[in-house]
């Protein structure tokens, strides 16, 4: 500490003296003269360094801040207690149109004195049951030859209902039909004896349903099953019942897996005059679909029994494949090809409802379909043309014909061929502009081979259809459709197996047809009709021409 304090000391001296030595050498105020020297080549240089990259030191992590406790208190407040009024709103809240009106009722009127009505209804409130029932009824007191000798009607009535739990839907239903008709298919000459009086035969047709299906169809499995009883009956002793059950189900494993499975049973017991069977009809259709980007491939295999009496038939039970597999590579074109076989299952009843006129027989049998090849082509453009078009090769045993009696030409008989081949090509085309206008059309062509048959009697060789809807504006439904069928030939006089069978061919058919449907209120709509304006004498079985312009119209109103 001494030497310190002695050190300061001497510093304080030394500056002290410096001060005065340079007081006594200048004098405050002068210059004096100096020498300075400026150098420009001298470079000022600083030695490099090198830099220390470093860490940041980890700095002391902050304490975690310790609990607070706050005390809370009440303080009360004399306040009015609020008093809401609850106000109506005023704004209208309508249903839908559709769902005010379940009742539908249509009557009119036409020559041939044809008088038209139509009634429905169903229920449309939102319930566990539901139900709508449906009555209708037209006829011809006047038909296309002799007038009264050639009337025909039909009457239909029936109810369905369904019960919906939260799981299933339990449906069923009553149906009733009743179809009148007249043998006038005579020689014309016949007509001329104001005596002569047609035979008239009716038709009832009565069925029974009952089934059950579950509602979720977006889960892996769908199914459905059914009871079924009919019972048919003309005016002469033509009698068939028949008991169905069937069930269909759906399993989807994925996206792109899925199988199905069909069963079916129908017990058939037809009676005629010296006939009577019991016909069974047996069939089990499992199959697996899988999709495969724009593949779709469906394999499976029908298996049918059937007890039909066929000469050298080795058995009743049959299997067919069932295969098939389409390409959408685009929306405007792709391609489908199918390889299957089945039973095509005929009855008495299947048989009049495709042909009215058909008089007692004493053999029905169902059309073995051996196989059916089809390979097409389908795509749409734009969303406004769609087409689809193949060809089909088949190959039938039993297929069946109709062909006029020789003892009573007004009726007619079944006749079938053993081992028949049909080349046929299909055609449709469809376009829709819009809700204003959409228009259908389709294009058959058709080839027989056959093997015991001379002719396809009364099957056409090609059809043509065309349908055209406009609706220009809301209240205003037009339809136009025309309809052509050519190639129809018919044996004049069944012939015995040596010599030829003479026939005649029937003159195409040309129906044009036009409708007009226009809605005056919601409720009230007025409707017109016209068939076969060209007023052709269209015949599609022998001796049976059908009436010509038919012209009708009428009211139609929903309550």
């Amino acid at each position: 500490m001494n030497r310190l304090s002695k050190l300061y000391a001497l510093a304080i001296l030394g500056g002290l003296s410096t001060s005065i030595s340079f007081a006594q050498t200048q004098t405050k105020g002068e210059v004096q003269d100096q020498e300075f020297v400026i150098r420009k080549d001298r470079v000022l240089t600083v030695p490099t360094q090198p830099r220390a990259f470093e860490k940041l030191p980890v700095l002391p992590q902050p304490k975690g801040l310790s609990d607070f406790n706050y005390e809370t208190k009440r303080y009360g407040l004399d306040l009015r207690p609020l008093n809401l009024e609850a106000t109506a709103v005023d704004k209208v809240y309508r249903k839908d149109r559709r769902d005010l009106y379940p009742g539908f009722i249509k009557a009119g009127y036409g020559n041939f004195a044809s008088p038209l009505l139509e009634a429905r209804f169903m229920a449309t409130e939102v319930d566990q049951f539901n139900f709508s029932a449906v009555l209708d009824h037209q006829s011809f007191g006047k038909g296309p030859v002799a007038d009264e000798q050639s009337q025909e009607s039909h009457s239909h009535a029936g109810i369905d209902g369904s019960y919906f739990s939260d799981v299933v839907e339990i449906f069923g239903g009553l149906d009733w039909n009743q179809d009148k008709y007249s043998f006038y298919g005579v020689d014309p000459v016949t007509f001329e004896d104001p005596d002569y009086l047609t035979p008239d035969n009716v038709f009832n047709r009565f069925s029974i349903q009952a089934g059950v299906r579950d509602i979720e169809k977006t889960g892996p499995i769908t199914y459905e099953s059914q009871l079924g009883f009919r019972t048919f009956q003309d005016s002469y002793a033509a009698m068939e019942n028949e008991f169905s059950l069937q069930a269909k189900g759906k399993y989807r494993v994925n996206e792109d897996w899925r199988a199905d499975l069909g069963i079916s049973y129908f017990g058939t017991t037809p009676e005629n005059v010296d006939y009577m069977e019991n016909r069974n009809y047996f069939s089990i259709r499992p199959s697996v679909s899988y999709r495969y980007g724009d593949f779709d491939f469906t394999a499976g295999i029908n298996i049918v029994s059937e007890n039909d009496s066929i000469e050298d038939k080795s058995s009743d039970f049959r299997i067919f494949p069932n295969l098939g597999a389409s390409y959408q590579f685009a929306d405007e074109f792709g391609f489908f090809a199918e390889f299957s076989g089945d039973v095509d299952r005929k009855t008495y009843q299947s048989f009049v409802l495709e042909n009215p006129w058909l008089g007692p027989t004493n053999r029905l049998l169902n059309t073995v379909n051996n196989y059916h090849i089809e390979a097409g082509i389908q795509g749409q453009f734009s969303e406004i043309f769609n087409y689809r078009g193949s060809v089909n090769f088949d190959r039938y045993n039993q297929l069946y014909f109709f062909v006029n009696s020789p003892l009573d030409p007004s009726q007619f008989q079944l006749v079938y061929d053993d081992k028949s081949t049909v080349i046929s090509i299909q055609g449709e085309l469809s376009l829709q502009l819009s809700e204003v206008y959409r228009l259908g059309s389709s294009l058959n062509l058709y080839q027989y081979n056959l093997n015991t048959l001379e002719e396809a009697w009364h099957r056409p060789i090609w059809e043509f259809s065309i349908n055209n809807q406009v609706k220009p504006i809301d209240a205003l439904l037009i339809q136009a459709n025309l309809n052509f069928i050519g190639g129809i030939k018919a044996p004049s006089v069944l012939s015995s197996e040596d010599a030829p069978t003479p026939f005649t061919t029937l003159k195409s058919i040309a129906d044009v047809q036009l409708m007009a449907d226009f809605a005056i209120t919601d409720r009230l709509s007025v409707f017109a009709q016209g068939n076969n304006l060209l007023n052709g004498l269209n015949t599609r079985w022998l001796n049976y021409p059908v009436r010509g312009v038919l012209l009708e119209g009428g009211l139609s109103f929903k309550f």
